[in-house]
């Protein structure tokens, strides 16, 4: 194995993380983060290496490409931007109250606000969950209430399904399920402009309307190893299981241990469907890595496929 250094951060080398259940519903509360460890090597935080590090010499390179769909045109998504996206997201959810160690849900398909979610909860300290491929109104409603997340970030599409049941309104519905027992206090929902969409007054909100306010720079957080991350799902099983929680270090080493897989292969490109299938399944690291390796994710119309920069 081999241990890497960035700016004096040490990053664990690439192994399997351990796997830890969290605690059912009644317990999740988000524990209080010690500020001043002083027996804690600081880590780098994972968003720097996906953005940061590369604006010196590629902040024009594209990142992100997106083909244009409907009403929607083609979005071309550079290294700067991406790290502007990023960074106003980071700032929303601080200022709505995110704390380090809370949960946020995505629940979206893969697409370039997803991607911009999961590095601004990575950003702040956050723990982000992806629920894309839950699509059992009570099973999605049983994982919002024992997750204990306190925003959802969703949208408004179908997946070209004609007929079937937006994000947004399964959502609704799990929610109204969920009840008392659900912590979420704000629902961030993607949506194209003068797009017609039920909003529970106090709790809905459109993505663009809340994030465009803030400024578009945030100082990634320190992260040390201990502090929780990323909680996983199994995609294969529904009702009560207990999620997967993986700490800073262990979602580091899934990171690196993607990373690692890619490199060596002659730099090949990652097919979508892989990309999708993590994605739905929940998994995050390997669109992370592709972006902490330099590539950059082009849909080429039918959905996302990382090309080497």
């Amino acid at each position: 194995m081999i241990s890497r250094t960035y700016d004096n951060v040490f990053v664990l080398p690439a192994i399997h993380a351990r796997q830890h259940p969290i605690q059912p519903a009644a317990h999740a509360v988000s524990l209080p983060v010690d500020p001043l460890r002083q027996y804690a090597s600081p880590m780098l935080n994972i968003s720097a290496l996906c953005i940061d590090r590369h604006l010196g010499d590629h902040a024009d390179r594209a990142a992100i490409i997106w083909p244009g769909s409907g009403a929607r045109p083609e979005e071309r998504v550079s290294c700067q931007a991406l790290h502007e996206h990023v960074c106003r997201l980071a700032n929303a959810l601080l200022d709505q109250g995110v704390q380090r160690g809370d949960r946020v849900a995505i629940h979206m398909p893969l697409m370039m606000e997803s991607i911009v979610a999961v590095l601004a909860c990575i950003r702040i300290g956050a723990v982000h969950v992806v629920l894309a491929g839950v699509s059992d109104v009570p099973a999605l409603a049983e994982r919002l209430a024992q997750c204990g997340a306190v925003v959802v970030l969703t949208d408004i599409e179908t997946g070209g399904i004609e007929g079937s049941v937006s994000s947004k309104a399964r959502l609704d519905s799990a929610l109204a399920i969920a009840g008392a027992r659900c912590r979420v206090q704000m629902v961030l929902v993607v949506a194209r402009a003068a797009a017609d969409v039920p909003m529970k007054p106090g709790r809905d909100h459109f993505y663009d309307a809340v994030v465009d306010w803030y400024e578009p720079d945030f100082p990634p957080a320190v992260m040390f190893a201990d502090e929780p991350l990323f909680l996983l799902y199994p995609s294969h099983r529904s009702g009560r299981e207990r999620g997967v929680s993986y700490t800073v270090g262990e979602y580091s080493r899934l990171t690196s241990y993607a990373m690692e897989m890619l490199a060596p292969q002659g730099n090949e490109e990652i097919p979508y469907s892989l990309l999708n299938m993590a994605w739905n399944a929940g998994q995050t690291a390997l669109v992370v890595s592709v972006l902490a390796k330099g590539s950059t994710i082009a849909a080429p119309g039918d959905g996302l496929q990382p090309q080497n920069g």
